[in-house]
């Protein structure tokens, strides 16, 4: 039994952490907002963000796992990892 929960300790230890940051230059506009949708199969497929109310693109996107994100995928053995995606709308120009 304590070789069964050390290897899963192990295993939760070694899911790394993952992030990505977009910044565009353009001048944000309006609040933050936040999306969360998952990554299956250890990552091969993931999920769009669809934000209507930026019609004229994003000024910043940061896509990260959230802090429960690797117990999730732990326990999922990595076929579920969630995501979270926060983004500002870039202001419109004319």
């Amino acid at each position: 039994m304590k070789r069964v929960i050390a290897s899963a300790l192990l295993l939760c230890s070694l899911t790394g952490c993952f992030r990505m940051s977009v910044r565009s230059g353009a001048t944000p506009t309006g609040p933050e907002n936040e999306d969360t949708s998952v990554s299956f199969v250890y990552g091969l497929t993931t999920a769009n963000s669809v934000a209507p109310e930026c019609a004229s693109g994003f000024s910043r996107v940061d896509v990260y796992w959230p802090w429960w994100g690797p117990f999730v995928y732990g326990l999922t053995a990595g076929i579920v990892a969630p995501l979270k995606t926060e983004y500002v709308c870039a202001e419109t120009t004319r």
